[in-house]
Parts: structure tokens; C-alpha cells; sequence
């Protein structure tokens, strides 16, 4: 049983107030090492599940895959040791913590690409204020490659269109059930032009290195810019997690299903998810489940 997280104040009521936040070494040296082990495995053993981001060139490569820990032992032990739930529930206030997706993001040496402003929320089958992502980096990355968010955009209380990832110029692989599907509902509004006007937004820029934990909330407008070389590979581990009053909802589009799936039949639209704690399991809890 690992002890409770020195999380502070300050720490809560930025993100709270901002969307976002670097913890700094959260991760010991036994949980870096089983962080680092759990990419790489599931780099090697991916699934259908998966996208490849490269260049408008054609050249570099960023792995994005979806529910790694699901193939990846050490990712699984990580997700089940409580140090990302917990995290993301003492960021949120709740009492608990359900996971509702975890993602690997494998960036090669060698040419990136950016990262298109978007929005996860409309990917996504809950929606709500109780979401919060957790970022835990194996790698050192700079500001301008690390992801960016939009200050203060968690609170902005609209969910945007999925249409600037999904036919944006350096999206060139999709595998499985989203390669050529609707995502979302195509009725949200367009994601405004971040990259074209940054002027115009409050952006924060985040340093991170090794162990270190950057936290945003999950409604976050978030983009990343490219680079026309980096010389080491940029690995991280994003898990996103729901506080118990966060609502089911099914998309007319593809989103990303539930991480335990839907065992005992469709979700209604609208239910708190800590009414379903098979499809969105429980990742740390103040105190026994009820």
C-alpha cells in the first residue's frame, strides 16, 4: 500500500482555477521504472487500437494507442497501484476516482508533428466537470513540444467538433473501428484556430521531465506544436479519470467505448458513472467501495 500523495493547496487550486498543472517528481524511481517498462510494452505489443501521426512530409512518427494497460502488465500495475487515481481525485475534489480511458503517446527521435487544437470531450462517452487527465512522462520534452492548453478553457462550458483531429493533414493512420467512421456528434461547433491566432489565448507551456505528472482537466482545449528534429523519443502515459457525478453519454459517432465495456447492456444516457463501476472501474477510493 503506497502512502498518500503530498499534493498542496496551492497545487489543487491552480489547476482548479487554470485547467492545469505540473506536479514535479511524483513518481518514484520503482514507479518511473514501471512506467518506462509499461510503454515499451505496449509499444511492442499494440492492438488494433492505435493511431500513427506524422508530418505533412510524411516523415516522423507519434504512436497514439488506445487503452494500453489492457495489453501492458506494468501499465496495469501502475493504473491498479492508485497513484493516478488518486492524483486526479484530489485534483477534483471527489471522493473517488473511475477510469474512463488511458492512452500511450510514443513520440520518435527525428522530425515531429504537431498537434492539432482539440478538445477530448466530444471522443468521449461521459461528460461533465469531474474528468482530469494525467500525464506521466518517462522522458524530458521542452515547452514548445510538451502539450499546451488554453487557460481557463475547462470552464468555457461547450463541447467542440472532433473534426480538427480527425481529417487534420497529419492524421495518416487510423486503426480499427474509427479508421473511417463519424466521431462524435457532428452537430458540435468547430474548434476556434488556435495555431493561426495565439495571440488571442491565454496558453501555458510546461517543462516537464522524468517522473513528473502534468495534470489538466478534461474539457481542456490542448494542441502541441511541431519541430523539424528532436534527438531523443518523447514517451508518456495519459490516463483520464471521471469523479462519481460524471455523466454517461452516447454520441451519434464513434467514441471511445468504456474501459471495462458495457457488461450488462447499454449505458443510459445521463447516469453518474459511479453507478457503473464495471465499464468505468475504480482506480482509487477514500475509503471502501459501497
Amino acid at each position: 500500500m503506497r502512502l498518500p500523495l503530498n499534493i498542496c493547496t496551492d497545487d489543487i487550486a491552480a489547476y482548479q482555477r487554470d485547467g492545469a498543472v505540473v506536479l514535479r517528481g511524483v513518481l518514484d524511481a520503482q514507479e518511473l521504472a514501471l512506467l518506462e517498462a509499461g510503454v515499451e510494452e505496449a509499444y511492442r505489443n499494440r492492438d488494433h487500437r492505435y493511431s500513427i501521426v506524422r508530418t505533412a512530409e510524411g516523415t516522423g512518427e507519434t504512436l497514439v494507442e488506445q487503452y494500453p494497460s489492457q495489453n501492458s502488465p506494468s501499465l496495469a500495475a501502475l493504473v491498479t497501484s492508485g497513484l493516478p487515481g488518486e492524483i486526479a481525485a484530489r485534483m477534483m475534489g471527489t471522493p473517488s476516482a473511475q477510469l474512463v480511458l488511458d492512452q500511450i503517446f510514443y513520440k520518435s527521435a527525428g522530425p515531429i508533428a504537431p498537434t492539432p487544437w482539440h478538445q477530448d470531450t466530444p471522443f468521449l462517452r461521459v461528460r461533465g466537470d469531474q474528468m482530469v487527465r494525467v500525464w506521466l512522462c518517462c522522458d524530458s520534452s521542452p515547452a514548445d513540444l510538451t502539450v499546451q492548453v488554453v487557460r481557463g478553457s475547462h470552464l468555457w462550458n461547450v463541447a467542440y467538433n472532433t473534426r480538427t483531429m480527425a481529417s487534420s493533414p497529419v492524421l495518416s493512420e487510423r486503426k480499427g473501428e474509427f479508421e473511417a467512421a463519424q466521431l462524435g456528434d457532428a452537430y458540435l461547433p468547430l474548434v476556434p484556430d488556435v495555431a493561426s491566432h495565439k495571440g488571442s489565448f491565454d496558453i501555458m507551456r510546461f517543462d516537464v521531465q522524468p517522473g513528473d505528472a502534468l495534470i489538466f482537466e478534461g474539457n481542456m482545449l490542448h494542441g502541441a506544436d511541431g519541430r523539424a528534429w528532436c534527438d531523443h523519443p518523447r514517451r508518456a502515459f495519459a490516463s483520464l479519470w471521471g469523479g462519481p457525478d460524471l455523466r454517461h453519454h452516447r454520441s451519434a459517432g464513434k467514441t471511445f467505448p468504456p474501459p471495462g465495456g458495457e457488461p450488462d447492456g447499454p449505458i443510459p444516457d445521463g447516469d453518474p458513472i459511479g453507478l457503473h463501476r464495471t465499464a468505468f472501474p475504480v482506480g482509487w477510493s477514500a475509503g471502501p467501495a459501497s
